[in-house]
């Protein structure tokens, strides 16, 4: 953090508005990792707390807290796209406050197809306020790549290679000859499966209910086993667990 000027606006950023969780990363600053959660309820100016266009949300573990509904990236195969300047603007209210952004942004995303679309909903200037204060964000698209390639970043490259990415909604599969991609295939199927499939075996241990995702995946991001005070759902998943 002592590197950065007071007046300092431009700041080299990347982005991943992922089915299960969000993750920004902006130069200078700790990475921002939370659930992908969109509340409407009314809470104070907590961190992920959001005024804009005259509707207030918060975004992130803070919404999860609320008790109420909230909505989930993965609830929806849009909501990458669609919910992408929302929970933008939720992870910057996680952040220190800076009175003005100027992103220069690096988005990831399952399907560069949607590329496009996706640049339409980020880019462009706002005036947000962000955990209770006003900041001016102008938001850049610099690039859209594909979710898994950060993986190979700094390293060198065999001429064949193979990635496989498990994300929450999505498993990619993409194959590459020489560094230029030959297959990618997004399947419709992730860790929101491991998730449901504990849901549905923790009945005995839940009064006879099945139990909430949030929650199961509120605890197993916090890297413990304890969905409540009284259970303990350690012994459904460790048959999950790899060996």
């Amino acid at each position: 953090m002592s590197n950065i000027h007071t007046l300092q606006k431009i700041f080299p950023a990347g982005f991943d508005n992922g089915y299960g969780s969000l993750k920004l990363l902006v130069e200078g600053f700790e990475v921002v990792r939370v659930p992908s959660y969109i509340s409407t309820a009314e809470m104070e100016d907590v961190p992920g707390r959001v005024v804009f266009n005259g509707s207030a949300y918060t975004v992130g573990e803070s919404a999860f807290r609320t008790g109420y509904h909230f909505d989930r990236n993965t609830d929806n195969n849009e909501n990458k796209v669609n919910n992408a300047l929302l929970t933008l603007l939720g992870a910057l209210a996680h952040l220190p406050h800076r009175k003005a952004w100027h992103l220069k942004l690096v988005v990831s995303l399952h399907d560069v197809g949607l590329a496009d679309q996706l640049q339409k909903v980020l880019n462009g200037e706002y005036q947000p306020i962000l955990a209770g204060k006003q900041s001016d964000v102008k938001v850049e698209v610099v690039k859209v790549v594909l979710e898994g390639m950060g993986a190979l970043f700094g390293h060198p490259l065999p001429k064949k290679l193979t990635i496989l990415d498990f994300g929450n909604g999505t498993t990619l599969y993409s194959r590459y000859n020489r560094g230029q991609r030959e297959v990618h295939t997004a399947y419709p199927i992730g860790v929101e499966v491991l998730i449901d499939d504990i849901s549905q075996k923790m009945k005995h241990l839940n009064g006879g209910k099945i139990g909430d995702p949030s929650k199961i995946r509120f605890c197993l991001e916090m890297g413990h086993t304890r969905y409540s005070r009284d259970i303990d759902i350690k012994d459904i998943y460790s048959p999950h667990s790899a060996p």
